[in-house]
C-alpha cells in the first residue's frame, strides 16, 4: 500500500515538474512593451468576427456576384452588382435595376431589396430580404406573389 501511494505521489510530480506547473523559479514573466500591450488588447477586444465589426449588410454586400447554379431559364439570375446600395442583376434575358434599404428582423441586419426587371417575368421577384453568410456567399429570399408560400431564393459567391 505504502509503494503505491509513493508511486502516486512520485506520478503527480513528475507530471507537474514536465508541464511547468511544478512553482516559481524566482523569474518574473516577460511582458511585451506598451504599444504591444496596448493592440493586443485591443484586438482581444474587438469583435473582429462579429457583424458589427465588418460593417452592415449593404455594406459587406458591395461588389460583383456570381450565382451558384447555372441559369436554367429566361427568368434566373446570373450576375449581381451592388454599389452604394444600388443593385444591378443580369440573367439570360433578365436585366433588373434596384435599391437596397437598411432594415432588420429579429434584431439581426435584414436589408430588403426591392428590384424591377426588364426582358422578361421577374420570375417572382420584386421585394426580398437580402442575407449573408460571412463575407462571400449572399442570398436573396424573394417574397413571391401575394398570397403565396414565397419566392426563390438566389444565391451568390463574391465574384473574382
Amino acid at each position: 500500500m505504502r509503494k503505491a501511494v509513493h508511486m502516486a505521489v512520485t506520478s503527480v510530480i513528475v507530471g507537474l515538474v514536465v508541464s511547468g506547473c511544478g512553482g516559481d523559479d524566482g523569474k518574473k514573466e516577460s511582458k511585451p512593451s506598451g504599444g504591444a500591450t496596448k493592440a493586443t488588447q485591443a484586438a482581444q477586444q474587438s469583435p473582429s468576427s462579429g457583424p458589427s465589426a465588418r460593417g452592415t449588410v449593404i455594406e459587406r454586400s458591395a461588389g460583383s456576384w456570381k450565382s451558384i447554379v447555372a441559369a436554367k431559364s429566361a427568368d434566373d439570375l446570373e450576375t449581381l452588382t451592388v454599389a452604394d446600395g444600388k443593385v444591378t442583376a443580369k440573367g439570360p434575358k433578365l436585366d433588373c435595376t434596384g435599391t437596397l434599404k437598411p432594415g432588420q428582423k429579429g434584431g439581426e441586419d435584414e436589408p430588403s431589396l426591392t428590384l424591377s426587371c426588364k426582358g422578361g417575368s421577374d420570375g417572382g421577384r420584386g421585394q426580398g430580404t437580402v442575407g449573408m453568410k460571412g463575407d462571400d456567399a449572399l442570398a436573396i429570399n424573394w417574397k413571391g406573389p401575394e398570397g403565396g408560400f414565397g419566392g426563390p431564393i438566389d444565391s451568390f459567391r463574391r465574384a473574382g
